[in-house]
């Protein structure tokens, strides 16, 4: 961990000294960190994007079959049908909180931006123990922007996630704890933290946006290519 948060507040400095700010700087990282874990991401929206579509006929399996072993082998069957793989759903997720954790280290240490301490009037330290969100506020009421653009990204967010169906209802409590989690974060500690998590899910958002996009018209071409193939086939039988 400790390798990695030297990278990232590396990473961090270089991107101010060519912006010239760290406001940027942290957009930046943002961005940065996005590509490299674009991989991952794709996995998970993969199998997010592919959950969506066999959850109908999920639903449509439990009211058919009632016996538990019959209904997880059509399950199965289902999920082998589509590509789909459990594990895809959680690990690209899980290898990515040691990001997440290194770079939220890296934010919150003062003397990272003792040097230009300010973005778009915000001060990237504050608040802390002395002036608390709530000082600063009366003060600027700029500083409510950042918790408020960081509830309704991971909103957002978690609902171009969400799965549908059964697996959407057990994610129902996580789907609160997230964004009320992440409101109190970015007024209990620096604006930096927020700067970059609402970046962070901004470009999540348009990523995720862009990707489905191009499975829908995938899956399209893929659906049409099956229905001509049966249809040449019919044709042939005939």
């Amino acid at each position: 961990m400790a390798f990695l948060t030297n990278l990232l507040s590396t990473m961090l400095n270089t991107l101010a000294e060519i912006t010239g700010s760290y406001g940027l700087a942290i957009i930046g990282m943002a961005l940065v960190v996005m590509i490299i874990t674009f991989p991952l991401n794709l996995k998970q929206m993969q199998f997010s994007h592919k959950m969506k579509l066999v959850n109908p006929q999920i639903e449509e399996l439990k009211k058919k079959y009632k016996d538990p072993e019959k209904l997880n082998e059509e399950t199965l069957a289902l999920w082998k049908k589509y590509g789909i793989n459990p594990a895809a759903g959680c690990l690209p997720l899980l290898i990515q909180f040691p990001i997440i954790i290194a770079m939220f280290g890296v934010l919150r240490q003062p003397e990272v931006f003792s040097s230009a301490p300010s973005f778009l009037g915000l001060n990237l330290v504050l608040p802390n123990a002395e002036q608390t969100f709530w000082v600063l506020i009366r003060q600027n009421i700029g500083y409510i922007v950042v918790p408020i653009l960081s509830v309704l990204t991971t909103v957002i967010q978690q609902k171009q996630m969400s799965q549908g169906g059964q697996d959407a209802a057990m994610m129902r409590s996580m789907n609160l704890f997230l964004p009320v989690l992440m409101g109190w974060i970015t007024i209990s500690y620096p604006t930096a933290v927020g700067i970059y998590w609402v970046s962070r899910n901004v470009l999540t958002i348009g990523q995720h946006y862009l990707v489905s996009q191009a499975l829908d018209r995938q899956l399209g071409l893929e659906e049409g290519t099956q229905q001509n193939a049966k249809r040449r086939k019919t044709g042939k039988d005939s």
